[in-house]
């Protein structure tokens, strides 16, 4: 790889990460329920749910990678004010790395939901879900080749100070706030079995400052529109049950923050091994970006483990030859009570 290509792939990831913080992009997003909706906060079966997620990417190309690991608790605590709805609580831990600055965006939140029924045998339900926490930003002002916003050029939205010259402003080397996200989900089981969840989430609602610069004396931001933008995001799914051995699930997943978007579609296929193991495989797509590959397995309906890998094709395949990211994740939905006669009418999505 030439020095003329290595310097072209690291400014085009800089022009696409900078130092604003990145909403999550999980590829495997069903398997992070948390981080996907707060309305998915106790929304399965069971006593509590531990759930992870592991993200590398460019790891085969760059030193100094992204890498994402999520951690998150939740159960179905509470019946509510009905006999059919109940109360779900919930917490999840996020670290996400970035590359030569070492930008570490860090966010603890906890959560709660509220999982209405619709009709009386709970086929229905519709879901509010709330979280709130502290998050933090931390990078290393001192690396090679960071540009901040006010020293690119005028005409391309900066400040046109010039790079490396700081004008009347400091640079922290991290900050702190706190941020709030809510949700709403619909799921429903049809009379043939087949489930159907669509959600919508609006992330980082109350837009909180979180800018790394700030003027020199009064510790105010250097441009008051430096704030997290909201980020709303719509995913769904459909579970459908082919027969005894085969299954099918597509899904998409759907997010835009101020101007950016992003969208993935999958289609899972799921095979029957025996009565305790489901082998899951299936191919997705994030349009403008990369290819998907993704294997996965049930046990028991309570451990679920899932493998992906991000095959790049965007603009720098040349440099990237194709390789992109992979993630690891898992969930074990523990119960502690004995099963209901009555299977439940809503069922815990699958990977």
């Amino acid at each position: 790889m030439t020095i003329r290509k290595i310097t072209l792939f690291l400014f085009c990831l800089g022009m696409l990460t900078s130092l604003r913080a990145q909403d999550l992009h999980f590829t495997m997003y069903n398997m992070s329920p948390l981080t996907l909706n707060p309305a998915l906060t106790g929304a399965f079966e069971g006593t509590a749910r531990i759930s992870g997620i592991y993200r590398d990417q460019w790891s085969s190309v760059l030193n100094n990678q992204f890498t994402t690991p999520s951690f998150g608790v939740d159960a179905p605590l509470i019946r509510g004010f009905r006999d059919n709805d109940w109360v779900g609580v919930g917490g999840v831990i996020t670290s996400d790395n970035v590359g030569e600055s070492d930008l570490q965006t860090g966010e603890n939140f906890l959560g709660v939901a509220y999982h209405f029924a619709l009709d009386d045998d709970g086929a229905n339900m519709l879901t509010l879900g709330v979280q709130g926490g502290s998050a933090s930003r931390r990078l290393d002002p001192t690396a090679n080749g960071l540009i901040f916003a006010d020293e690119l050029p005028e005409d391309v939205g900066g400040g046109g100070l010039g790079a490396g010259k700081g004008g009347d402003r400091s640079v922290n080397e991290q900050v702190s706030y706190l941020d709030f996200n809510v949700g709403l989900m619909f799921r429903s089981r049809l009379e043939d079995g087949d489930e159907v969840e669509v959600g919508l989430a609006f992330n980082h609602i109350t837009q909180p400052a979180y800018s790394f610069v700030t003027r020199r004396g009064n510790n105010q931001n250097l441009d008051n529109a430096e704030k997290r933008p909201m980020t709303f995001l719509a995913h769904g799914r459909y579970n459908r049950t082919l027969n005894d051995t085969w299954s099918v699930e597509p899904s998409f997943m759907f997010q835009s923050t101020t101007g950016a978007t992003e969208v993935i579609v999958q289609a899972l296929a799921g095979y029957q091994l025996n009565e305790r193991y489901q082998f899951h495989f299936g191919p997705g797509y994030r349009f403008g970006d990369s290819g998907q590959i993704l294997l996965g397995m049930t046990y028991d309906e309570n451990l679920r483990v899932g493998l992906s890998y991000d095959i790049n094709l965007s603009s720098v395949t040349d440099i990237s030859r194709y390789r992109g990211g992979f993630e690891l994740g898992a969930s074990y939905i523990i119960k502690i009570f004995k099963d209901p006669d009555v299977k439940p009418a809503i069922l815990c999505p699958r990977l």
